[in-house]
């Protein structure tokens, strides 16, 4: 089973066998965070080269029953003055380390909170590809559709948590060769520990977002949140169950900024 991990830049830590995985903060530019990966239970406590093409339907999730929820609050992945946020999670979901909301199942599946500052054109071959794509939320977003090997969705105007944005749908290409540690054949080597990561962006604090297996999807909202531009995840892998994919999608609309 998966969870979301935010693993740091040095010995790999991020493993698909089954291994829960202790969170620790992005805060240096060679640290290295993923989204959700396996996980045996919740803590105690708490490539091709295919070009992108901007025509894929977004995903047609079913409806779950209600269920008993409770509310998890967890904060932005970045470096700055960001408000947290918090969503209504039904059971087996949990806050893990203070950045990623996850379930406790099969698959990869959670969310997560983003302030990007840097895009590769080319999430495989990533080196020397790695831009600033503006400020806005309309930069982000082009910068996003533009990203090669995603199958991106149309961007359509959204709302989310009473925040004007954008949301799209994105993938990995399901035919990438893909080791148990997350390693993407072919593609560029982090030369800090020699991992070749499908590399999606860079946070303000010097995180890197990297995908964990061939085929993962990424549910993106790119709000404008009071001016700041933040990029909300929910991303799950193609071997989640139908219901946990709708359950995410029931989490992620219910999510709120709270206060700074």
């Amino acid at each position: 089973m998966k969870t979301l991990v935010n693993a740091t830049r040095g010995p790999r830590s991020l493993t698909l066998a089954g291994i829960l995985l202790v969170v620790a903060a992005c805060s240096a530019v060679d640290e290295r965070s993923s989204a959700p990966v396996a996980a045996s239970a919740p803590p105690p406590t708490d490539s091709s080269s295919r070009s992108m093409s901007a025509t894929r339907a977004p995903t047609a999730l079913p409806s779950v029953e209600p269920a008993e929820t409770a509310r998890l609050v967890a904060q932005v992945l970045g470096s700055g003055n960001f408000p947290g946020y918090s969503v209504e999670a039904p059971t087996g979901w949990y806050a893990n380390g203070g950045h990623f909301v996850v379930k406790s199942s099969g698959g990869v599946i959670g969310l997560s909170v983003w302030d990007v500052t840097q895009v590769p054109r080319d999430p495989c071959q990533w080196e020397g590809q790695l831009y600033d794509p503006g400020p806005t939320v309309d930069d982000l977003v082009q910068a996003l559709v533009a990203q090669r090997l995603r199958n991106a969705t149309t961007p359509t105007d959204v709302t989310l948590a009473g925040y004007p944005g954008q949301y799209l749908e994105w993938s990995v290409p399901a035919d990438m060769v893909v080791t148990g540690d997350a390693d993407f054949a072919g593609c560029s080597v982090e030369p800090s520990n020699g991992h070749r990561d499908f590399l999606s962006w860079l946070q303000s604090a010097g995180g890197s977002r990297y995908q964990q297996v061939a085929g993962q999807v990424d549910r993106l909202w790119v709000l404008d949140v009071d001016g700041q531009r933040l990029l909300v995840d929910a991303t799950y892998s193609p071997d989640t169950t139908e219901v946990d994919r709708a359950e995410l999608g029931q989490v992620a609309e219910s999510l709120r900024f709270e206060d700074r």
